[in-house]
C-alpha cells in the first residue's frame, strides 16, 4: 500500500504537504512511538500545546457545535481560531467537518496508519449554511500518522485548495485570500508544519 493511495486527488487550486518522518532502532520501537503519535493526533483539543500553535487554537465540537472532551470521531466538527477577525458566517471562526477516518494494520507488510479527512464546512447547527473557512468546500485536510517497519511519519496534506469567495462582504472574501498567502504556502501550511513537527517532538518512549 501506497501513502497516495490515502490522500484525495489534486484538481484545482493549491496543494500543500507538511510531512516529517524520523527512523527509529527497531519497527518494535516505531510501533510504539505510531500508538503514542496517532494519541496525540487525535487529541484536536490539545494541537496547540503540543503543536507550540500559539497563533492559533482548536476546539473538537459535536454537531450542535459543543466541545466535546474526546479523541476525533468521524462526523465531528473542528473549530478553527487563527490570528485576526474570523468568518461572519462561523461567528469568528473557521469550521471543517471529519467526513472519514481509518484506522490500519497489517502485519505481513508492516504497516499501520491512523487517518482523518476534513473538509471545510458551515457552523455546525446551521441549516443550509455557508461555508465557514477561509478554502471552499472542494478542500480537504487528510491528518495521518503512518509506520512502514522502523519508520514513522507525521503528515497534514491540503489539497484542491481554493479561496473561499463565497463569503458575504469585502472584508470576508479579503481576509480569505489574505489568510491562504495567495500561494500554497499561507496560514494553513504554517499550522500544519507546527502540528506535525510538535508530534514527533512529543513522542517519549520512555513514558
Amino acid at each position: 500500500m501506497e501513502k497516495k493511495e490515502l490522500i484525495p486527488s489534486q484538481q484545482i487550486g493549491q496543494q500543500t504537504d507538511a510531512e516529517e518522518e524520523k527512523i527509529f532502532p527497531s519497527a518494535m520501537e516505531a510501533k510504539a512511538a505510531y500508538a503514542m503519535a496517532s494519541r496525540h493526533l487525535l487529541d484536536v483539543n490539545e494541537w496547540q500545546n503540543i503543536s507550540t500553535i500559539e497563533a492559533s487554537s482548536f476546539m473538537l465540537c459535536d454537531r450542535n457545535g459543543i466541545q466535546l472532551n474526546r479523541a476525533v470521531h468521524e462526523g465531528d466538527y473542528i473549530q478553527i481560531d487563527i490570528p485576526g477577525p474570523g468568518t461572519s458566517t462561523g461567528k469568528g471562526f473557521d469550521w471543517v467537518f471529519v467526513e472519514h477516518m481509518e484506522v490500519f494494520t497489517d502485519e505481513d507488510s508492516d504497516i499501520d496508519f491512523t487517518l482523518f479527512v476534513a473538509r471545510p464546512s458551515s457552523m455546525p447547527g446551521v441549516i443550509d449554511g455557508k461555508v465557514s473557512h477561509f478554502f471552499t468546500d472542494r478542500s480537504t485536510s487528510t491528518f495521518m500518522v503512518f509506520r512502514r517497519g522502523d519508520v514513522l511519519s507525521i503528515e497534514v496534506h491540503g489539497r484542491n485548495e481554493v479561496p473561499n469567495m463565497e463569503v458575504d462582504g469585502l472584508l470576508d472574501k479579503a481576509r480569505n485570500i489574505l489568510v491562504n498567502g495567495g500561494s500554497g504556502i499561507g496560514m494553513s501550511f504554517i499550522q500544519w508544519h507546527l502540528l506535525v513537527s510538535g508530534i514527533l517532538s512529543a513522542i517519549d518512549l520512555k513514558e
